[in-house]
């Protein structure tokens, strides 16, 4: 599967143009891997590369840039992520997010580092990549769903164990905090830079992605000695982003003046902070942990209570960013 002799990369990206209908699989330079280091980097130079100052975000010209680094899909502990590239919509200038889960890993299991898309959809569209293919599709029948719906109906067209990357009604209507969803009901995202809603202009609803191959490296041995000499360090570092997850910091950032709270508005609010903490979620409505790809710490949060107004609710609890500019 693997195209070149680079350790860490499965050596080939796909570029789609969307304008074309067209999918061309290329093979990377080693040269370049060695020069620009990682999935943000690759996805640096080419949008430098390949853009201009006066491209607008929504236009077909811009590119938008999934990559993933050297490590992913490896052994390498908490390795699992991927990054999103692109001119941005909210700033006008560099956009760059990143996620983690599983689909990173997988994209790169089915043979590829990245994908670099170009242009417009004529109609809406989703991408399915599957050990080494890659087709178009239509997704006219799903424009409009929201990211769970979307994630089961991709499943149902293409494989159950599918790992799917969409957009939903906000990225669809271009708004410029829009954010792309992999994973599911786990929620991952790459939340930052509107990157989302250039997506949504491309009229490219998801990214369904799935792999069976194998990333080499260039010492298994020493690689696997490295992982277990820092793994249960790792693992105590991390015990209490393991037990209450990224808003077990909240009374803490509360207490030094760092919680946004009503939009800075305001420097204290122990008693809300203690509400929206990781500490109250563990004791109430957590009821298991998430782990990405490659993870071993699990700072994940599975949760699931019945509420009066929305039913039933049940999928990913709220990360830290949430609860504080949401919930405070």
């Amino acid at each position: 599967m693997r195209d070149n002799s680079t350790p860490g990369y499965a050596g080939r990206i796909l570029r789609v143009d969307l304008s074309r209908g067209r999918i061309r699989k290329v093979s990377i330079d080693h040269p370049l891997l060695r020069r620009f280091i990682g999935g943000s980097g690759l996805a640096a130079k080419i949008l430098f590369d390949e853009t201009g100052q006066g491209v607008d975000p929504f236009s077909p010209q811009n590119l938008l840039t999934f990559m993933t680094g050297p490590v992913t899909a490896t052994i390498v502990p908490m390795s699992g992520r991927y990054q999103v590239v692109s001119k941005s919509p909210l700033t006008g200038i560099y956009g760059e997010s990143d996620s983690g889960g599983s689909w990173g890993p997988e994209l790169k299991k089915a043979g590829f580092d990245g994908i670099v898309i170009r242009g417009r959809s004529a109609k809406p569209v989703y991408l399915w990549i599957s050990d080494g293919d890659a087709e178009l599709r239509d997704a006219s029948h799903i424009w409009g769903m929201d990211t769970y719906e979307t994630d089961r109906a991709v499943k149902d067209e293409t494989d159950k164990y599918a790992v799917i990357a969409c957009i939903g009604p906000a990225g669809e209507k271009l708004a410029r905090i829009a954010g792309i969803i992999n994973d599911g009901k786990h929620g991952r995202a790459a939340a930052r830079c509107g990157l989302g809603a250039v997506m949504g202009s491309k009229l490219l609803k998801a990214i369904a992605v799935l792999g069976t191959g194998r990333i080499e490296v260039a010492d298994p041995d020493g690689l696997q000695e490295s992982v277990r000499k820092i793994a249960p360090k790792i693992i105590e570092n991390a015990k209490r982003l393991r037990d209450y997850g990224t808003s077990g910091g909240i009374t803490s950032i509360e207490a030094i003046g760092d919680l946004p709270i009503k939009n800075w508005l305001l420097g204290s609010w122990r008693e809300g902070a203690e509400r929206l903490s990781g500490e109250e979620m563990a004791g109430t409505i957590l009821i298991g942990r998430y782990y990405c790809s490659g993870c071993i710490v699990g700072c994940g949060r599975e949760v699931s209570f019945e509420d009066e107004r929305y039913g039933r609710v049940e999928g990913a609890g709220p990360e830290y960013e949430t609860l504080a500019m949401i919930g405070a």
